[in-house]
């Protein structure tokens, strides 16, 4: 019998579907447990399987008949089964693993959270990692981690508390890149629109690898450290972190250091919930500016005099015009 099949017996047995022939065969495996030598069976993970199987199985049970439980008893001694069966011979601990067995009653679930632009929003993950995610972002995360890896995916930018854990590190997966870690404090940003994705960490260490090559070009960041990746030409760059420009927009406050003005149209537009049309002479003219907690109206002015253009609103939308970018 393989897993597929064994896992499938076991779902008919639980919901009372197994055929008498197939109750014998389970209930064979029941009376191993009279069997003194496996006392001796070095198993701690069996007994917590055990009770959060039946835990689960229990309510579900509750929940179909309300007025009776019903072979309550048989189907506690099978969870005392299924939760030892590894132990029994090497032939079934290939694959009836704790995972393997929870995820045949409750499979994993994965959240997709999507950030409006105008608002923050904070979330503590299934192994207490703590995010933050910036207007505009998507994070794909699971309901639990299993396995030999914790990992997520985002698009946009977030600010991630990572909970150490060495046997089981975490991944936050972008279009591009990878970013392992084993508990650290790092902002990563990958907005589809920009040119460039970054990296950055405030505490700890991670590797930063690209999706499409060995991993042996990938980058070791420490703190205060961060890489920058082109879209264009693929290229790693590494760099110092100054002060606390990359994490700023946790608190309100947006930095912008020779950017392009499209892209810091785009930063605001996700900032405010607003639309920005750019005059495309405009696009490409470069901004050095600090962004505190203004409102729109305020910040988008202050931006139009120091590039010499009209601001012109209707509505929630605000269109920015002008000649190109002031020359000396």
């Amino acid at each position: 019998m393989n897993r597929q099949s064994f896992t499938a017996l076991i779902k008919r047995y639980l919901a009372g579907q197994s055929t008498p022939e197939e109750n014998q065969f389970l209930e064979k495996y029941d009376e191993l447990f009279n069997d003194p030598s496996l006392s001796r069976l070095p198993s701690p993970i069996n007994e917590e399987l055990g009770k959060e199987l039946f835990s689960r199985i229990h309510t579900r049970i509750q929940g179909d008949h309300p007025n009776k439980m019903i072979r309550l008893h048989r189907r506690r001694n099978f969870l005392r089964v299924a939760s030892v069966v590894m132990v029994i011979s090497a032939g079934w601990v290939a694959y009836l693993s704790r995972a393997t067995l929870l995820d045949s009653i409750s499979p994993i679930e994965y959240t997709q959270l999507r950030v409006k632009p105008g608002q923050i929003a904070s979330l503590t993950l299934a192994d207490g990692t703590q995010v933050t995610l910036n207007a505009g972002s998507t994070l794909r995360y699971p309901n639990r981690f299993t396995g030999t890896i914790r990992q997520v995916q985002l698009e946009g930018e977030g600010l991630f508390k990572v909970v150490k854990k060495p046997d089981q590190p975490f991944q936050v997966q972008t279009s591009k890149l990878n970013v392992k870690v084993l508990g650290t404090e790092f902002n990563v940003r990958s907005y589809p629109q920009e040119a460039e994705q970054q990296i950055s960490v405030t505490r700890g260490k991670v590797q930063v690898n690209d999706l499409q090559k060995s991993i042996n070009q990938g980058v070791l960041l420490r703190a205060r450290q961060k890489v920058t990746y082109s879209l264009s030409t693929g290229a790693l760059q590494k760099g110092a972190v100054e002060g606390s420009d990359e994490t700023d927009w946790v608190n309100g406050v947006l930095n912008f250091k020779n950017r392009p003005f499209r892209e810091v149209a785009a930063a605001l537009e996700r900032r405010f919930a607003i639309e920005i049309k750019l005059d495309h002479r405009l696009e490409n003219c470069t901004i050095y500016v600090k962004i505190g907690n203004e409102p729109a109206d305020s910040t988008l002015k202050a931006l139009t005099n120091l590039l010499g253009a009209e601001l012109h609103k209707s509505g929630n939308l605000y269109a920015i015009t002008g000649p190109g970018c002031h020359s000396d």
